[in-house]
């Protein structure tokens, strides 16, 4: 896993379409200065793993080798999520204590992950250094697809908890129609329909996260904005529950190839056929 941040793969010359595949929940590595040492419990330093999205850089990592400029984050989101607003955590006298949002430094159960408490000058720098850079990132990319292209798509590309998705397979989430053109989320589902998946589109919980509600103005600035959630227990042999049992020995579950491979070409003939569905949605 390569450390640099963000991390950017451009498409080889001639080959660039207007579409920018963000990976938000790329990354499973910790922090470089983060050693065993640093957790409540040796164990926890699998949390780092546990918290990414499940194989997510087996379906979204070498999409940029499709066309698509593909920009991701080596680190955990435990660490700082940039999926979720930049204020979206909790603290207690002066000490950061969150179980969910931009950071985590507690279990839902509310233990503590860490050994050393998290003060809120420290998550402004963490902020500083790896979630700023990463909406910089997006702005610029976008910005440069845009004007290269007169309009730009963001599919901002994950792969969704088991036990919070359940049954559904396939979700785009387009904020209801206001970070995408409907037409442009009906090609990507016609895509994964044919390839024998459920999809369905805005489901609670899964209508998009902060990338997509910041950066999808199809109206004002022709950027159109989609979040793909792919349900992991589609991509792994095992149940969720053993999925975590596994993780916390320090054990990667086995993959389930197949299913990779037809998400996979799926996404290869998503990004075929966005450019000519983008201009069809821009012509005047």
């Amino acid at each position: 896993m390569e450390r640099s941040f963000p991390i950017v793969r451009h498409p080889a010359p001639g080959k660039r379409t207007p579409v920018l595949v963000s990976v938000p929940h790329y990354g499973t590595q910790p922090l470089p200065h983060i050693t065993r040492d640093d957790y409540c419990e040796p164990w926890y330093e699998t949390f780092a793993y546990g918290f990414a999205d499940t194989f997510a850089g087996d379906l979204y990592a070498d999409l940029h080798e499709h066309g698509a400029t593909v920009l991701a984050t080596p680190f955990s989101r435990m660490f700082v999520d940039v999926n979720r607003r930049r204020d979206d955590f909790e603290h207690h006298d002066g000490e950061v204590r969150s179980r969910r949002g931009v950071v985590r430094t507690h279990t839902t159960r509310d233990a503590a992950i860490f050994a050393r408490p998290l003060g809120l000058a420290d998550l402004e720098a963490q902020l500083q250094t790896l979630y700023d850079p990463y909406y910089a990132a997006l702005e610029r990319l976008l910005t440069q697809l845009r004007d290269a292209y007169g309009y730009a798509m963001l599919l901002d590309g994950h792969t969704g908890s088991p036990r919070r998705m359940k049954d559904h397979q396939v979700i785009i989430g387009t904020r209801h129609d206001a970070t995408c053109d409907p037409q442009l989320a009906a090609t990507v589902a016609a895509i994964f329909t044919r390839h024998g998946f459920v999809v369905q589109e805005n489901v609670k919980g899964y209508t998009g996260g902060n990338i997509v509600a910041t950066f999808g103005q199809p109206r004002t600035r022709r950027v159109h904005a989609m979040q793909l959630e792919i349900n992991a227990s589609l991509l792994m042999t095992t149940s969720h529950e053993e999925f975590i049992a596994q993780v916390s020995r320090g054990r990667v579950p086995e993959k389930a190839e197949e299913n990779i491979a037809r998400v996979r070409q799926c996404l290869r003939e998503v990004l075929a056929a966005v450019p000519s569905a983008l201009a069809t949605a821009h012509e005047s």
